[in-house]
């Protein structure tokens, strides 16, 4: 059976700004950065974009695309303890325990589960792949890059980011819309209906804390602005990935991952407001053998190299296979998991 043993090495091209935050002060919220030693071995500070972020979206990724297949155009609803374990990794509970007939079985039904491993019932299963950080194309990280990469000419980290600073305001003092908000007559009539009365012409023997009117309160700001330090659109990062003998169906179960990202390429946070939009250009290093191109993703199209091509094509026809025997054991994925959880 043929095994993928090698390295996937994505380099992110940013446009848009990337949130990554690490720590915050009030409002304001800086990235998230970590040390590494120079060539002279000294600690330099540098942004780093975490590879457990990467996983976790590409986990994601494959996961939606799994259900969305196996679900036929239908959106598969599936117990909460499965959903956690293809979008979360799961979890063990009880005595950790071994069983490689078991393990074999699940690595065989569910290759995404196989790549990316996960805790099912009282047994971990590793995964098959180690997702590395992403470092910026910066002066500080020059001895850590591949030849190719490398530019004497390169600037620091910190001259690629740059702060935005957004606004809320307080929409209440809209005349616009404040049309929408409840006024001090809304509560008082809203009172009277409460306790039976006609507004008043009838006592309440009992009576109530009368609710706060608006001009009675002490409002909550809710105009402020905040500011996040972020790193520059057209910055670029470099990140790879170690693949361990990964089976073709395994293979081609991380292609899905990266083609269902791929339709919305986005990376950290603040996605709301399009942070994060990038292009990648990942490359496939086989251990041993020549590299070629792997994916190319730009947010208006997506192109697949050889070795991705076919390995997704065999995914997705064990996934078509894998439907039809859905159609007629609507409980089929969730029993592959049955055993593991007695």
């Amino acid at each position: 059976m043929l095994k993928f043993k090698g390295r996937l090495e994505t380099v992110f091209t940013l446009l848009a700004p990337l949130s990554h935050i690490g720590k915050s002060h009030g409002p304001d919220s800086y990235l998230d950065t970590q040390d590494i030693l120079d060539p002279d071995g000294k600690p330099v500070e540098v942004f780093v974009y975490h590879g457990n972020a990467w996983r976790g979206a590409l986990r994601d990724a494959g996961a939606k695309y799994l259900l969305d297949i196996l679900g036929a155009g239908s959106s598969l609803r599936i117990p909460l303890q499965l959903f956690y374990l293809l979008f979360s990794g799961g979890s063990i509970g009880g005595d950790q325990s071994i069983d490689i007939e078991q393990a074999k079985r699940i690595r065989e039904g569910l290759p995404l589960l196989s790549v990316f491993g996960g805790g099912v019932g009282n047994q971990l299963l590793p995964g098959k792949i180690s997702v590395g950080d992403a470092y910026p194309l910066s002066r500080e990280v020059q001895h850590l890059l591949p030849e190719s990469l490398r530019n004497e000419r390169a600037v620091s980290w910190r001259q690629m980011t740059t702060e935005r600073s957004h606004s809320r305001k307080d929409d209440a003092k809209d005349n616009n819309l404040s049309t929408y908000l409840q006024t001090d007559e809304d509560v008082r009539l809203l009172e009277a209906e409460q306790s039976g009365g006609q507004l008043g012409l009838l006592d309440d023997p009992k009576p109530k804390t009368k609710a706060k009117s608006k001009s009675e309160k002490e409002d909550k700001p809710q105009q402020m602005r905040y500011t996040m330090e972020c790193l520059s659109a057209g910055s670029r990062l470099w990140q790879q990935t170690s693949v361990q003998a990964l089976t073709e169906l395994e293979m081609g179960a991380l292609v899905s991952a990266i083609h269902e990202w791929a339709s919305a390429p986005y990376i950290g946070g603040q996605t709301r407001i399009g942070f994060g939009l990038c292009a990648a250009d990942i490359t496939w290093k086989p251990f041993g053998g020549e590299e070629e191109v792997f994916v190319k993703v730009h947010p208006s199209c997506l192109e697949l190299g050889e070795t991705a091509k076919q390995s997704k094509a065999m995914y997705d026809d064990f996934l078509s296979q894998y439907t039809a025997y859905l159609n007629d054991n609507q409980e089929g994925l969730v029993g592959l998991l049955a055993a593991a959880k007695g």
